[in-house]
């Protein structure tokens, strides 16, 4: 994973990108079976799932059958995919709780919804961007619509100023070092002060249809 870490950097991939990715491929890794991926767009992320997933990638602005606009009644029998991925997108919801609703349904049962959310990072307007959820939020929207969830935070105060900077560090071989730094300095901060006071770039939730 530090090789496919160093290899993001020097490509120009921000530091919350690299971590987001360091969570797709973890919590992926056992993953089988078909997969909705809501909003994904481009899927830069596709290249660190599991080979063997069957995955059918939607965005609003894609074409034919992958063209599906979230803010909508899903276009698919109930009990369609085995999973759903909604990465770095839930902030365009219009209705969070209408989605997860839509999500359910189309999740056969024991199936998985995999969710990564910004919390720290710079407004997004692709089209639009709505709202941050914090750990408490997130849980309450997955317990309203009768899913168990597990959270996962990733980056910290240190990765967040470092992420929020990206622009400013001009060439990759500045950008791996004070990455690799901001990294290694968040891994100091007191675990207290991580669990009473988080500050991630984000969270990574897997979520169970029972």
């Amino acid at each position: 994973m530090a090789i496919s870490f160093v290899k993001q950097i020097l490509a120009g991939k921000t530091l919350g990108r690299a971590l987001f990715n360091e969570q797709v491929a973890l919590h992926t890794s056992g993953l089988t079976g078909r997969v909705l991926d809501l909003g994904g767009g481009k899927g830069g992320y596709l290249q660190f799932l599991p080979k063997n997933l069957e995955v059918f990638s939607t965005d609003v602005s894609g074409t034919g059958a992958g063209q599906v606009d979230f803010n909508k009644p899903l276009p698919f029998q109930d009990h369609s995919f085995d999973h759903v991925f909604l990465f770095n997108a839930l902030y365009i919801a219009e209705n969070p709780t209408a989605l997860m609703q839509e999500i359910k349904r189309v999740l056969r049962p024991g199936g998985s919804l995999l969710v990564a959310s910004p919390y720290l990072q710079n407004e997004m307007r692709e089209p639009h961007d709505y709202r941050r959820f914090t750990s408490e939020g997130l849980q309450k929207l997955f317990q309203e619509a009768g899913l168990h969830a597990t959270l996962t935070s990733y980056g910290e105060r240190f990765s967040v100023a470092a992420n929020l900077l990206h622009s400013f560090w001009l060439l990759s071989l500045i950008r791996l070092p004070v990455y690799a730094l901001a990294k290694l300095f968040d891994r100091m901060i007191p675990t207290r002060v991580r669990t009473a006071h988080p500050a991630p770039i984000g969270y990574f939730c897997v979520a169970t249809k029972q």
